[in-house]
């Protein structure tokens, strides 16, 4: 069951008491001032929006507003949802310039205007609604947690909003933020938010079984490479369709008329659909392309393996283009095609999904182990229109090894934002169940982050670690905050796949580890009810680093395995299931 902050604030009662003329009084002795309007023939996220204003209007002063459809007669005051009758001029035409999700909060008299263009599923007006609620002091951290007002008066500035996205495509890639709900108070938008149903706003279509690594469902090794080996990379000569050790090749005319006739066959199947992947398949190695003499000589001219693929993806979205000019092709600058080539660009319905790599511990912008990626990032956005980044935001190889990379997001997603990237992919633990290591915490940050860059993370954090830790929020915040300072003091770089004794070797000494066993005791005892396993749960991750360093507890040879299945039955009883990528937790009975 969903538990809810109550926050009770005698200042802000001192406030309302001085209230000018600047602001509206939205509640008025417990008893809301505004009804909700939305038109008669609302879309079904215009009515979410009512839903939820009204849900929580309840949850805030204990009682809901009417909600009347625009053939009504109008009240006194009115909250206005979406597109309506009760539009005026400057609501249309602020409205038409907001894109697809962008949205509007509007003072027109004695009414207040929520609203988005109608694009999307109304996406817009829902997302609207939310930062509306966040403007009474509402805010959503998880599916389980969120803060929200107990007020029996409560008033606004009197000032318009007018918001549209940075970045029209942004996935946090964590299963802490799946749940419907909190996805789209988050405004997650992604290919897994785009399974979303109208409801909630929906999200971004692709056409097809897969957004990313395609070729194998696009020409099937299964189906071809018996008969017609030519179709799969050559590698020193040697034909290949191994699985993740083979492309498809690049400039075999076949290929090119198989893997269209199947981009038109998803594209017919999911009509919705705004974006296909024409995309390399994932690899163990890098050199998996094709280097038959047609491929390599387009390799060589164009400086990079990039050079066919791109030609190919280039033919493919011309292809589509007189049919479905309303869809991108997207493809994969990874592994062996990041470098962008020397003379062909993308069309401009083509997205170029640069995946990222490199120092974790670093910025991008700063960091010489990323200087690569820096490069690649800028070069990439000189010549193409349309980037979308695939980022890396976990270790890989141990999802509870301490991760402390919160001081780079932010200037990270700047740095995408400055170099004209239009969508962002966040990929962390995303197999399901919980992260043990402030996957919540960070799949939140990022959320917010990806939708307005200018956010103060410091200020996220806290928010979020009050709500979500309750009283040990402090303790926690601390060993959060020492992990962070001798990762940043140490200069040290770390990766997306590292043994977690590595990172923090000969970082904490004998004393620091005695401490911060004290401040993860201080907060377990601090908390209550599920605040008490949301900090048993982030300890995890700490009592993970001992166990890989053979440290505190874990020292003593003799109590290991006692330890070790202790650890892992706490994972089970706090629904943390995965040790990394590929494995589970084993379960202890």
């Amino acid at each position: 069951m969903k538990r809810i902050v109550l926050i009770i604030s005698g200042l802000l009662g001192l406030i309302l008491c001085q209230a000018t003329p600047k602001e509206v009084r939205i509640i008025r002795k417990g008893t809301p001032e505004f009804t909700i309007v939305l038109s008669k023939d609302a879309k079904p996220a215009d009515k979410t929006a009512a839903e939820q204003l009204s849900k929580y209007f309840g949850l805030i002063c204990g009682n809901s507003p009417a909600v009347i459809t625009d053939d009504s007669p109008s009240k006194s005051r009115e909250i206005i949802l979406g597109t309506t009758h009760r539009d005026t001029p400057r609501v249309k035409a602020v409205r038409d310039t907001l894109g697809g999700e962008g949205y509007a909060i509007l003072f027109e008299g004695k009414n207040i205007h929520v609203t988005g263009n109608g694009e999307d599923f109304g996406r817009g007006t829902l997302y609207g609604a939310f930062e509306f609620l966040r403007l009474l002091g509402c805010e959503f951290y998880a599916s389980d947690t969120e803060t929200v007002p107990h007020s029996k008066d409560l008033t606004i500035p009197r000032i318009d909003k007018i918001v549209k996205p940075v970045f029209e495509y942004r996935d946090t890639y964590w299963s802490a933020v799946w749940d419907k709900e909190i996805s789209t108070k988050l405004h997650r938008n992604g290919n897994l938010a785009g399974q979303l149903p109208p409801k909630w706003g929906g999200g971004v279509f692709y056409a097809g079984p897969h957004f990313v690594h395609t070729f194998e469902a696009l020409v099937p090794p299964s189906e071809y490479f018996e008969s017609h080996p030519e179709y799969f990379s050559e590698i020193e000569g040697t034909r290949t369709a191994k699985h993740l050790y083979s492309q498809l090749c690049m400039t075999n005319e076949d290929v090119f008329n198989i893997a269209l006739g199947k981009v038109r066959q998803w594209l017919a199947e999911k009509p919705d659909a705004k974006i296909v992947s024409v995309s390399q398949n994932d690899s163990f190695v890098i050199g998996s392309y094709c280097t038959c003499e047609t491929c390599k000589a387009i390799i060589d001219e164009e400086g990079s393996p990039m050079g066919p693929l791109l030609r190919f993806v280039n033919r493919i979205a011309d292809s589509i283009k007189v049919t479905r000019p309303d869809v991108a092709v997207d493809l994969l600058a990874y592994q062996y095609s990041v470098t962008p080539p020397k003379h062909v660009k993308p069309r401009d319905n083509v997205i170029v999904r640069f995946c990222t790599g490199g120092c974790n511990g670093h910025t991008i912008r700063e960091c010489p182990n990323n200087a690569n990626t820096k490069s690649f990032i800028e070069r990439w956005g000189e010549i193409c229109d349309r980037i979308y980044i695939w980022d890396y935001t976990t270790n890989f190889a141990q999802y509870l090894c301490p991760f402390p990379n919160f001081n780079i997001l932010k200037d990270n997603i700047n740095f995408f934002k400055e170099n004209g990237v239009k969508g962002v992919f966040e990929q962390g633990m995303y197999q399901g169940g919980v992260s043990g290591e402030f996957g919540e915490l960070r799949a939140y940050v990022l959320s917010r982050l990806l939708w307005d860059p200018s956010l103060d993370t410091d200020e996220l954090i806290d928010g979020f670690m009050g709500a979500y830790y309750g009283a040990g929020a402090k303790k926690v915040r601390e060993y959060f905050d020492y992990m962070h300072k001798i990762i940043a003091d140490s200069g040290r770089h770390f990766i997306l796949v590292q043994n977690c004794a590595d990172i923090f070797a000969d970082l904490i000494s004998d004393e620091d580890l005695k401490r911060l066993d004290n401040l993860w005791k201080e907060a377990i005892n601090a908390a209550e009810g599920k605040d008490k396993d949301h900090v048993r749960a982030a300890n995890l991750s700490w009592r993970f680093y001992k166990m890989m360093s053979k440290r505190g507890e874990w020292a003593s040879e003799e109590n290991f395995k006692a330890e070790e299945d202790r650890f892992y039955k706490d994972c089970n009883d706090l629904g943390v299931t995965r040790l990394n990528e590929g494995v589970n937790i084993p379960w202890i009975s």
